[in-house]
């Protein structure tokens, strides 16, 4: 004897399942996923962006100021002395002779 009715009512075993079971097309599982995550990324935005500023206005930055450069200190070295050239070097192909101009 079989579980199988396929009497009047259509085809149902004594569970009440019909023997074919229509595939899930996915439900609502991932909207459900979906609406958690654009929840937390709302809440998380309005907790960082509300508006309100941490702490005094002291730390932002401010405009640099006016620099000036100091005055050089009076005395004897207050001009550089002018530089001496430095001796010429003898040049490799230099035999020691006397040359003739």
């Amino acid at each position: 004897m079989s579980d199988y009715n396929s009497g009047p009512g259509g085809p149902y075993d004594k569970y009440g399942n019909t023997p074919y079971e229509p595939a899930d097309a996915g439900g609502r599982g991932p909207y459900i996923l979906l609406g958690i995550l654009v929840a937390i990324g709302l809440i998380g935005g309005l907790l960082y962006f509300n508006g309100t500023p941490k702490g005094d206005r002291a730390n932002q930055a401010s405009a640099p100021m006016e620099r000036t450069m100091p005055k050089p200190a009076p005395g004897p070295m207050a001009t550089p002395a002018p530089a001496t050239p430095a001796p010429a070097a003898p040049s490799s192909t230099d035999n020691g002779t006397p040359q003739k101009q």
